[in-house]
């Protein structure tokens, strides 16, 4: 008897780990999704997409020091390129998430393809309502160790 329990056990313990693990690639595809049509949202200049996939204090932090907006600042200050063609088109080729121990929080890095060349975005988003919206993104250039010594003179010139 002990032993057909603990069988029992085992099998429900190997199956509440499956189900978590699918639940896990299930989100993590809608993440990247999502993620993914952000950046199409700008590439084809569709504000209502992009902003509405912002939470409504969310932050953005850009690639200069002094790029530090609340959503409203954010719109106010991209409104003039989402009334081109294309506001800018980054294309994500690598992301990694990781969840909160509820599920309810979410945070990646991503390399990003861009006008500027190879960039980084970070980010954490969190599900409102069966909604995930992005709290924050923050978007930073590459530099190769290597060059480092090259930047700091050029910074300094500034």
């Amino acid at each position: 008897m002990i032993k057909k329990i603990s069988c029992i056990l085992l099998g429900l313990s190997i199956l509440s780990c499956t189900r978590s693990s699918v639940t896990n690639n299930s989100t993590i595809n809608e993440l990247n999704t999502f993620m993914d049509e952000w950046h199409h949202a700008a590439a084809i200049a569709d504000e209502d997409v992009f902003f509405n996939s912002l939470d409504t204090n969310a932050v953005y932090l850009g690639t200069d020091p002094k790029e530090r907006w609340l959503k409203h600042e954010f719109k106010i200050w991209a409104m003039p390129y989402f009334q081109r063609d294309t506001a800018w088109a980054f294309k994500p080729y690598s992301r990694t998430w990781s969840f909160s121990e509820n599920g309810e929080i979410a945070w990646f890095d991503e390399l990003l393809e861009t006008h500027m060349g190879i960039c980084r975005g970070s980010g954490v988003l969190i599900k409102i309502n069966s909604v995930w919206k992005i709290k924050q993104y923050n978007l930073t250039l590459t530099l190769p160790n290597e060059k480092m010594n090259e930047f700091r003179k050029i910074q300094n010139m500034n």
